[in-house]
């Protein structure tokens, strides 16, 4: 038994070209003893007899405890009465291995491959793989250590490797992640939570309330929790049902514990609190008309939208007399924008879409006295305008609306252009004279979201900064304009103190090398490193790949600003294949070492990741937004291309006949037509993708209506060249490059047979391609289960055409053959 108390050793590297490696030591965790229990009859009441698989279903949670020593190949295993350990080794390896775990000499085991029961059939795909045997042993049975590794090809596969495993997926989703960062109005609290994913895609959540002068929690939850904060206070407001089932509102005071009934019985739903706390706005729905049953005349062309005929109204609920009183009632949809600080106004739109008009869609804006219900039209419809709210006095509104709005007035496109409708500014309306004064002249970034706080008077909002993610104050008196100086890049959460003179600022965010961060400080001063998540610490055993921009200059005479990713291993005399990705609709993508596509955990399998902005992004200057419209991918391909040329020109270590290029939605679109355009890239991956314009145009839920940005006054009878050839459907026969189609089957905003199209055609022209769908998935993949394949398709996909490496493929679909030289397809020959 003294192995058991062995002195835990460093692991040492075992590397193979054989086809079996011996595991030569492992981890272990126990052992535990069991006494066999009290026997009162062979059999229970089911008629079964004691069975020592109970051991294992009532002990997993020993997979969970850490490593208590090592054990070495040959040691044995048997003890005096029934024992359970776990022994514990990890696997290493740069590409996808199919190999066979041989258990020899343990008589009763169960295997875990990362943490989830499996057989001894591997699929050890790039990156650490941890392998757990839950071992049960006694007497009787002469257990010992002996397990190997079998497959046909096991080179480069390692055994317990030391030092640091490569930035993965795995590594970006789980661990702990910071979600939903409030300060109080007073800047007196600050709320947050933590969240874990586990294994199998479940979460786990704290939210923490703390003092944030002394970082004292002073609440605590074990689920998300948003705190509501009662307006102009540091208190809070909550709901909750007494016994005889009715809903009572009540306020909580942090700082005695002290809750307070506000109002009892008040009426279901969500509501907003009125600043003065006498009355709650709630926005009512009301479902629309129906057809004969089974049927459905379309009414209008967003009609086929479920829930587009239901409306919502608002209505106020005094608190002192328990009114209920509908405030708007009519045809259209009508939302709460804001409430005046004294609590006497308030200001709501509605929206009028006019098919046979352009633009379609506009917006009429009106204040309402709530002790009168007179109404004033403040904005009538106005084309392009995302939101307004109150200044602190109530005299003016902030709106946020593109450089088409208000008669252009803050338009400054060439004349021959038309603006980008997505690319957001703000403007200054003031109530009293209508006047309109647009607040960011000659200011690129491409405005988010917006605060407007009464504490000091200012503007506060965040934006799209070329790939950064940054917060911006804005003096609305002399209308200076000042970045932020945050010690991240990427604000991915943020919120201020309002009341607060000197306003305090919470904010999580992350940038290029780093990721989980949050800061408390006061806004425009230095900020505090706070919270619970080290992520240094967290990645200690990590190595994490490297961020660097990189521009060029377009032929155009314009730069292009990008960033690309250096795996942590990187050797620059080294030929690397590489993958390409950019924008989906008009967005940048942001420059994060964590997010929904995970470009720099790619690079632990040996790829560069490079991320081109091109012409059309927002967040560069309405100019280089404004290319976006009628081009459908002209001069964001010639950027592309040119791009990727130059890139491999002053980088040594691409091989240029090596990479692959893949894109989402628009950037799905702009995947296909690069492979109408160019022959630079060995392989391509579209993911949700538009082919045929003119069938999305009509086709896609939002396709007529995103139509007035990316074609504004363009139609398939009007401008028939734009929507047909500039669909990779009818350039079919130009695509040589092997593709991969991606796409959820109930995407409601881009069509399935926008993929199944494409994918007809090249099968008719016999090219390789290959199409994947998921089910149930809209257009973003995002059950668990459903993103963990999709991204391991993207990976084989990638494997296969990028490194000569089909296995990872083949082991998911076995029927597929592809002609490397002719470069086509047969597929389940």
């Amino acid at each position: 038994m003294k192995h058991f108390l062995a002195t835990l050793l460093l692991a040492t590297p075992l590397i193979s070209f054989a086809d079996t490696i011996e595991v030569k030591q492992a981890e272990m965790v126990g052992p535990v003893t069991f006494s066999s229990p009290y026997i009162v009859s062979e059999k229970n009441q089911k008629g079964q007899i004691f069975n020592q698989q109970e051991f294992f279903n009532n002990n997993t949670a020993l997979l969970q405890e850490k490593s208590m020593g090592t054990i070495h190949r040959g040691a044995a295993l048997a003890a005096e009465a029934p024992t359970m350990l776990v022994l514990r080794f990890k696997l290493r390896t740069d590409r996808f291995i199919s190999a066979k775990l041989n258990v020899r000499t343990l008589a009763y085991h169960t295997t875990y491959v990362n943490g989830q029961e499996a057989n001894n059939s591997l699929r050890l795909k790039p990156g650490d793989t941890t392998i757990e045997l839950l071992c049960l042993t006694n007497k009787t049975n002469k257990d010992s250590f002996f397990v190997q590794i079998e497959g046909k090809d096991l080179k480069g596969l390692q055994v317990n490797a030391p030092g640091k495993h490569l930035w993965s997926q795995e590594d970006i989703l789980f661990g702990p992640h910071y979600w939903g960062a409030s300060v109080s109005p007073n800047g007196h609290y600050i709320s947050y939570s933590i969240y874990h994913t586990r294994k199998d895609g479940s979460a786990t959540y704290k939210t923490y309330i703390k003092e944030a002068k002394t970082q004292k929690i002073i609440r605590q939850y074990n689920d998300f929790v948003m705190p509501q904060w009662i307006p102009a206070t540091d208190k809070l407001y909550t709901t909750r049902k007494d016994e005889k089932g009715n809903t009572n509102l009540f306020s909580i005071n942090l700082e005695t514990s002290e809750e307070i009934l506000i109002a009892t019985n008040i009426p279901e739903g969500n509501f907003t609190l009125s600043p003065t706390m006498d009355y709650l706005i709630y926005n009512k729905e009301q479902k629309g008309s129906t057809d004969l049953e089974g049927t459905k005349r379309i009414i209008d062309p967003d009609d086929r939208i479920p829930g587009w005929r239901d409306r919502s109204d608002l209505f106020m609920y005094n608190l002192k007399t328990k009114q209920m009183q509908r405030l708007t009632f009519g045809d259209r949809s009508v939302n709460l924008y804001n409430i005046s600080s004294d609590g006497k106004k308030i200001l709501f739109a509605w929206n009028k879409m006019t098919p046979s008009k352009r633009p379609f869609d506009t917006k009429t804006i009106l204040e309402m006295e709530v002790q009168t219900l007179k109404v004033d039209t403040l904005i009538s419809e106005q084309p392009f305008i995302s939101s307004a709210s109150y200044s602190p006095d109530g005299q003016q509104l902030l709106v946020k609306a593109s450089p088409w709005s208000f008669n252009k007035i803050g338009c400054e496109v060439k004349p021959d252009q038309i603006p980008n409708s997505f690319d957001y500014r703000l403007y200054l309306y003031d109530i009293a004279s209508r006047k309109v004064t647009p607040l960011l002249k000659n200011f690129k970034p491409n405005v988010k979201n917006y605060q407007w706080l009464r504490g000091d008077g200012k503007i506060y909002f965040n934006t799209e900064d070329g790939f950064n993610v940054s917060l911006f104050c804005l003096n609305p008196k002399t209308q200076k304009v000042e970045r932020l100086n945050l010690p991240i890049t990427n604000v991915q959460q943020y919120s201020f103190a309002e009341n607060s003179s000197k306003p305090l600022l919470l904010v999580t965010g992350q940038s290029g090398e780093i990721a989980r961060q949050m800061y408390l400080g006061i806004a425009g001063q230095k900020m505090n490193k706070i919270g619970e998540i080290n992520f240094e610490k967290e990645m200690k055993d990590v190595a994490l790949p490297k961020c660097i921009d990189w521009n060029f200059k377009a032929s155009r005479g314009d730069t292009i600003h990008n960033f690309y990713y250096l795996p942590a291993n990187f050797d620059a005399s080294k030929k690397y294949p590489m993958i390409v990705y950019y924008y989906g609709g008009c967005s940048p993508t942001s420059k994060n070492l964590e997010g929904f596509w995970p470009l720099s955990a790619l690079t632990s399998q040996g790829y560069i990741i490079l991320i081109l902005e091109p012409s059309g992004a927002t967040g560069f200057g309405q100019e280089f937004a404004a290319r976006h419209v009628n081009t459908w991918g002209d001069e964001s391909s010639d950027d592309i291309i040119e791009g990727v040329k130059k890139f491999c020109t002053e980088h040594s270590f691409i091989n240029p006949k090596k990479i692959g290029c893949m894109g989402a939605s628009y950037g799905g679109f702009m995947t296909q037509y690069l492979q109408t355009k160019t022959d630079i890239f060995a392989t391509a991956i579209s993911h949700a993708g538009i082919s045929d314009i003119t069938a999305y145009w009509g086709g896609g839920y939002w396709g007529y209506t995103y139509g007035e940005t990316a074609e504004y006054g363009s139609f398939p009878w009007s401008n028939p060249d734009l929507f047909v050839k500039h669909s990779p459907l009818y350039n079919a026969d130009k695509i040589h490059t092997p593709l991969l189609l991606l796409h959820g089957t109930d995407d409601t905003n881009v069509p399935t047979n926008q993929s199944q199209a494409l994918y007809t055609a090249l099968r008719i022209l016999n090219r390789p391609t290959a199409y994947v769908t998921f089910d149930g998935e809209n257009h973003i993949i995002s059950k668990f289960k459903s993103r963990m394949a999709w991204q391991e398709i993207i990976n084989a996909w990638f494997a296969m055409w990028l490194k000569d490496e089909p296995q990872w493929w083949n082991s998911l679909y076995p029927g597929d053959c592809f002609d490397k030289n002719e470069k086509k397809s047969i597929i389940n020959k």
